[in-house]
């Protein structure tokens, strides 16, 4: 996973003009091992979003608005996980073939832009992964 972590990781920035503040993690399915590029202190922010992304299989924009109508749910997870998540937008679930295969998280852009960038790497991903004769059938969360 690694080769293809790097992709993502490489491919991220471009859709920001602030590419170097921004910081990108790429957990692989147990959100044990990660590859992370472009760190800039952020990396608690950035692991924190993809960890909540992988865990709650689902983006972390959408786990943020939990806030705004239950906020039970919402502060029911964050004490779920002291201390390892982080619900605001920019981490995204890897889904290939309707398995959950990791998560990217990323942080240090302004809102929206953190997910947009995500899907930007998500996106070379998939072209990486087509390239490579393996055609995974996507899901995006």
């Amino acid at each position: 996973m690694h080769a293809e972590a790097r992709v993502i990781i490489d491919e991220a920035p471009a859709v920001s003009r602030q590419r170097m503040l921004m910081s990108v993690v790429v957990l692989d399915d147990a959100g044990g091992r990660g590859s992370v590029g472009r760190s800039d202190g952020r990396r608690f922010w950035q692991r924190g979003k993809a960890f909540a992304s992988l865990n709650l299989r689902q983006t972390t924009e959408v786990l943020g608005d939990l806030a705004k109508t239950p906020p039970d749910r919402y502060f029911g997870i964050m004490s779920m996980y002291p201390g390892k998540v982080y619900l605001v937008g920019g981490g995204v679930p890897l889904v290939v073939d309707d398995r959950l295969v990791g998560a990217v998280g990323i942080a240090g852009l302004p809102q929206g832009v953190d997910e947009r960038a995500a899907r930007a790497g998500m996106a070379a991903w998939d072209k990486y992964r087509a390239s490579r004769r393996q055609t995974p059938t996507r899901r995006y969360c």
